[in-house]
């Protein structure tokens, strides 16, 4: 009956599913309905991928190093395949650790010097004028269909 719910038949597959692969999300990127969106848009589309929200699209984004404002359809093969392997490693990383993006060590390390949770959570969501983890570069806001959006013009440079 899932197939016949007017809402469910149009959601794509869940991010947190076990079979699904960076290959499969890849191959998403590059059809159709998908390939000529933003980045920034596409990655709150629920008929794109389910599961996917505003903090993972910033962190997603972040790890695979891509402005928000590219397209699939204007990424390489390489950067599709990286997007798309960062998606289900930040995913699944944050619903392992209970919503921590960051890399196991750099959160330790983190930890070690005082910040509390908030402040070893992220990468970049919520962030926003202080450091870059990778680069030191300042965290930038935007605001991108009424909800924020946080990136790293150092690591995540305009195209």
């Amino acid at each position: 009956e899932l197939k016949e719910h007017p809402f469910l038949a149009k959601i794509g597959p869940d991010i947190m599913n076990p079979d699904l692969a960076w290959r499969d999300i890849a191959a998403r990127l590059g059809q159709a309905p998908f390939a000529s969106q933003r980045l920034a848009s596409l990655y709150l589309d629920q008929s794109f991928l389910a599961g996917n929200g505003n903090y993972l699209r910033s962190e997603i984004l972040h790890d695979a190093g891509l402005d928000p404002r590219c397209k699939p359809a204007g990424l390489s093969r390489g950067e599709l395949s990286r997007l798309a392997r960062s998606t289900l490693t930040v995913s699944r990383r944050s619903y392992e650790t209970g919503g921590i993006t960051l890399a196991p060590r750099l959160s330790r390390s983190l930890q070690k010097q005082g910040l509390t949770r908030s402040w070893r959570r992220f990468y970049v969501f919520g962030r926003d004028d202080y450091p870059c983890y990778h680069c030191g570069g300042t965290i930038k806001r935007e605001e991108v269909g009424s909800r924020r959006l946080y990136h790293c013009p150092a690591c995540q440079p305009r195209r």
